[in-house]
């Protein structure tokens, strides 16, 4: 029987260690908040009547059960001190967020030093070191190499509030309906829009958009109504959230699927943390043929990635491609989701002009590897292929003649396209725009988006040259209804768009230098 050694000197099998996980797991026993003692009593009683309890003590110890006395409480209070409201605590933050590359351990042990100096300044007496000193002899030693197979639990959220943080729960405006397909509808876009002008306030440093019933089965952002006036309360939400970027960060913890019509809210902030129930895909539909078209034009580094991803039947993105094309901050596993939001949150208790600095630093610390990109695997073959239908220089149909001498599966999946006529119009008419969309400031884009939409609404027959070529003079004032933004809408600078067109004429810059030293998008 094979041993895994976790506490020196005592050593368990994997079977008897399965057996404590789920006893430990266990939520009929209300005793998640027992004391060591109370744990073991129940366990040789209920579980194993021939345990040895001496060696059980070891197991719980091991698995941050420790032992409470009275010499415990000045810690226990330390511990449970709520430093998100502590005031002036956040002047401490600065600190703890001053220097690039920090590690997750880094990141928390100094944090952990900012807290204790405010406590034994500000509440009671606390030595540091002798705090260190009792952690670490009561710390867990190191757990079970095997534990994921079967542990599933989520970690929870702390339920604290920050003041420096206006949170958007998507959930509290998405109704689920008794049967029948979730729409992101004008009136719930209205009610989130409300929501987020209600974060302009110099108290709030950040704003947090969230879905706290996101998950496989219930989307973070479900498809939008077909309804021209929808459209248009979309495009004013994504204004409104690039115009308060401008001014405190927007943070959207997407951690569900997002359906391609509505991706444009999304991409309306850089700073995207993704889980691994997060999805889009942009599998040609009738209702929406264009999305986020400013985006997909211009922020993906390599030519022909759009045109990739716009044509391709089936592909998928999450967030390990999510990450290869640029358009997150980091990805946390879905289950530490709550815990790991909180303390990249109460960065944002730092406050400006390094909120949005010590933010992304958070990221770094709480973020982990996404997994392996698909799109990373076919960039010699987008390079070739997709390229030269984004520079103009081959047409669709000149890319699907290509195709149809290869002999690959990815080739073949293309090919579909000639076999489709209504998504042919549609990867034609995605082709058409994003070529057009890359000579376009901003504005132009959602423009033309909002009228080439409603135009293939009214008639997806029309050729896509005809369509993007609609006039698009009116529809900024559409979409606007009459109002005014509250600054103007942010257009690509000269030297994004030059860079854009030809990166390697800057080759000799370190651009990740200057991003370093000012919030700009040089994509």
């Amino acid at each position: 029987m094979s041993q895994i050694s976790q506490v020196e000197g005592c050593a368990f099998s994997t079977e008897e260690l399965q057996q404590f996980h789920k006893y430990y797991t266990w939520s009929s026993t209300d005793l998640d908040l027992a004391t060591a003692d109370q744990r073991i009593d129940y366990f040789s009683a209920n579980i194993d009547p021939s345990i040895d309890t001496q060696r059980l003590r070891d197991w719980l110890r091991t698995m941050e059960v420790p032992d409470k006395s009275v010499s415990d409480e000045i810690y226990s209070r330390f511990d449970a001190y709520d430093f998100a409201h502590a005031p002036g605590f956040n002047n401490l933050l600065a600190e703890v967020y001053n220097t690039d590359r920090v590690s997750k351990h880094e990141l928390n042990l100094r944090m952990e030093q900012a807290k204790a100096r405010y406590y034994n300044e500000h509440v009671e007496s606390l030595d540091y070191d002798e705090y260190r000193a009792y952690k670490e002899a009561r710390a867990p030693k190191p757990v079970c190499p095997y534990q994921h197979l079967w542990d599933h639990g989520e970690e929870k959220s702390t339920g604290k509030q920050l003041d420096s943080v206006w949170v958007v729960d998507l959930a509290d405006y998405l109704d689920q309906p008794a049967e029948g397909k979730e729409l992101l509808t004008v009136a719930t876009v209205s009610k989130i829009h409300d929501a987020i002008r209600q974060s302009y306030g110099e108290q709030y440093h950040a704003v947090a958009i969230i879905n706290s019933k996101a998950e496989d089965s219930r989307p973070f952002l479900p498809p939008l109504e077909r309804q021209q006036e929808a459209l248009a309360a979309l495009l004013r939400l994504q204004i409104e959230l690039r115009q308060l970027n401008q001014s405190k960060p927007v943070v959207i913890f997407a951690s569900g699927p997002v359906d391609a019509s509505t991706i444009g809210v999304v991409l309306s902030t850089a700073d995207v943390i993704t889980t691994d129930k997060f999805s889009v895909s942009l599998a040609p539909v009738q209702e929406f043929p264009l999305a986020a078209l400013y985006d997909w034009s211009s922020r993906l580094e390599y030519p022909g990635t759009a045109e990739f991803i716009a044509c391709h039947p089936d592909l998928v993105l999450r967030s390990s491609e999510w990450a290869d094309l640029g358009l997150g901050q980091g990805f946390i596993a879905h289950r530490h989701l709550a815990s790991s939001r909180d303390r990249i949150l109460l960065a944002a208790s730092c406050p400006p002009p390094s909120t949005r600095d010590a933010l992304r630093k958070a990221y770094v610390a709480e973020s982990v590897y996404p997994g392996p990109s698909k799109i990373s695997v076919w960039r010699p073959e987008i390079g070739k292929y997709f390229a030269p239908v984004a520079q103009g220089i081959k047409s669709l149909d000149g890319l699907i003649e290509e195709l149809q001498e290869l002999d690959t599966t990815w080739a073949r999946k293309y090919l579909a396209l000639a076999d489709d006529k209504e998504w042919l119009r549609v990867a034609g008419l995605r082709v058409a725009a994003l070529r057009s969309a890359r000579d376009m400031e901003y504005s132009r884009t959602l423009a033309m988006e909002f009228a080439v939409t409603n135009a293939w609404t009214r008639d997806s027959s029309v050729s896509a040259d005809v369509l993007v070529k609609s006039p698009v003079d009116d529809s900024l004032s559409e979409i606007l209804n009459g109002s005014k933004p509250t600054v103007d809408i942010p257009d690509e600078c000269p030297f994004a768009k030059m860079y854009r067109k030809n990166p390697e004429r800057f080759k000799h810059i370190d651009l990740q230098q200057i991003a370093k030293h000012r919030s700009v998008d040089l994509q």
